[in-house]
């Protein structure tokens, strides 16, 4: 029985891990309980709606007997395939259900849609608490999904070759696009019309209030993508590339990534920062994830090392230019380890691997610009932009919804004598959902004590 995919669960975990390591206990005990329904709602949204839309087209891609109830894929006939069309709540159209092989499938990408719901859970947790909800249930029945269904299920994206000519399509081996990249983009969207962060003086690194959690967290989210890859995914169908060197770029790119992270904490503060080197860690796993069997083990370990020093400058740019309430820096972490990282497969991707990937044949793999494959940078260039708008659309439009109710919340919250307005620790109550918006226009006074505290995601 095929049960490789099981490396792929420990992704969810390290990145609850990664999270609550960063956070203060008050804020943690408030994230759990998120996280939990963020999970549940993943897997449930997956199984009804985001397995349908994600591989309802399967069999277009593989032809194999146990996935010919898979074979619908919208606009495929234009070669402009948009979302699958078949097996819901894992059914057959007739309702029979599914093969095992396309119950493999379902559990074999639940942890990376799971991953996407979590992070962008908890990049909204200081966000109210229904938004949180909402933008989990989204995620993963319809946001992820889709994106997939772009990127590995046949869709548009990865037939950029066949339709556009170029390069291989858009290239994403472990998920740079979906696990990092849409997150970030959807989270940014909904936090630009939220509450901001108060103004501080010279920020500082992030305390880490549980290192060892956050950094265990790390190792677990890598381990996991290594595992996950070396399993072969669906989308690597007709794909040959060499396995031991993507493993061995995987761990260069983690290795470059806290070397150039924690120099640039010891320049800035004279000492090691626990935090910035789980981060660092977690930000060079991403950066290397997409291009990690493409790339010669020399461009893997530049890879890792300009996201080392991108994160901390992305982190900034986050918490104290842009002031986003953003608690598991999901937004950071994507704009290093998405955006740079499926970037790199343009740049440094050498020819040697890939051949058929996408099923586009011919003895050459997926080669960058400095290969003399140029086209491929341009694929990756629109896949960048069609899965960051995508993302960053939805989120807007949740945000601009929550906006509506912030009169509303105004005026209740100046009704209520100030002995009433409840203490961000405290239990939740009908006016603690929207909390964090009241932080905002109650008087100073009733600001949360480490309010000054850039928080720690």
């Amino acid at each position: 029985m095929q049960t490789n995919w099981l490396w792929g669960y420990l992704i969810p975990i390290g990145v609850l891990l990664l999270t609550w390591g960063g956070l203060e206990p008050p804020k943690a005990r408030r994230v759990t309980p998120l996280a939990a329904l963020a999970l549940a709602l993943a897997v449930i949204g997956y199984w009804a709606l985001g397995y349908g839309l994600h591989l309802g087209g399967a069999y277009v891609v593989n032809p194999d007997p146990g996935l010919q109830g898979l074979g619908r894929l919208y606009g495929r006939e234009a070669d402009f395939g948009l979302f699958g069309m078949s097996g819901f709540a894992l059914t057959w159209d007739a309702g029979e259900i599914v093969s095992p092989m396309a119950l493999g499938l379902f559990l074999s990408y639940l942890p990376i849609m799971a991953s996407a719901v979590l992070l962008v859970t908890l990049a909204l947790a200081e966000a109210r608490r229904w938004l949180s909800v909402i933008a989990a249930a989204l995620t993963g029945a319809l946001i992820a999904p889709v994106a997939a269904c772009w990127v590995w299920g046949g869709g548009w994206l990865s037939q950029l070759g066949h339709t556009l000519e170029l390069g291989h399509g858009f290239v994403d081996y472990g998920g740079s696009a979906l696990l990092l990249w849409l997150p970030a983009s959807f989270a940014a969207g909904v936090l630009l019309l939220q509450p901001r962060r108060p103004l501080t003086g010279n920020p500082a690194p992030p305390p880490a209030h549980s290192p060892l959690l956050a950094n265990l967290g790390a190792l677990f989210v890598g381990l996991g993508w290594i595992g996950w890859t070396l399993a072969g995914p669906f989308h690597f169908y007709g794909a040959t590339f060499d396995w031991n060197r993507a493993a061995i770029n995987m761990f260069l790119g983690m290795a470059g990534a806290v070397f150039t992270s924690q120099l640039y904490a010891w320049l800035a503060t004279g000492e090691l920062e626990p935090l910035f080197a789980a981060r660092g860690l977690t930000a060079g796993w991403g950066a290397i994830l997409a291009g990690a069997a493409f790339l010669p083990p020399w461009a893997a370990l530049i890879v890792g090392l300009m996201a080392g020093l991108l994160f901390p400058f992305m982190l900034f740019v986050t918490e104290a230019v842009l002031r986003l309430r953003d608690s598991a820096a999901t937004v950071a972490l994507g704009l290093t380890g998405g955006l740079w990282g499926l970037l790199s497969v343009g740049l440094f991707a050498d020819g040697r691997a890939g051949a058929g990937w996408n099923g586009m044949t011919g003895p050459r793999g997926v080669a960058g610009l400095f290969a003399q494959g140029e086209t491929q940078l341009v694929a990756q260039l629109l896949g960048l932009l069609a899965v960051g708008a995508w993302g960053l659309l939805w989120g807007l439009l949740l945000g601009g919804i929550s906006r509506l109710s912030l009169p509303r919340v105004r005026s209740t919250v100046e009704a209520r004598p100030a002995s009433e307005v409840a203490a961000p620790d405290e239990p939740a109550t009908a006016m603690t959902v929207d909390a964090p918006l009241a932080e905002e226009t109650v008087a100073p006074a009733a600001e949360p004590a480490d309010a000054e505290t850039p928080v720690a995601g």
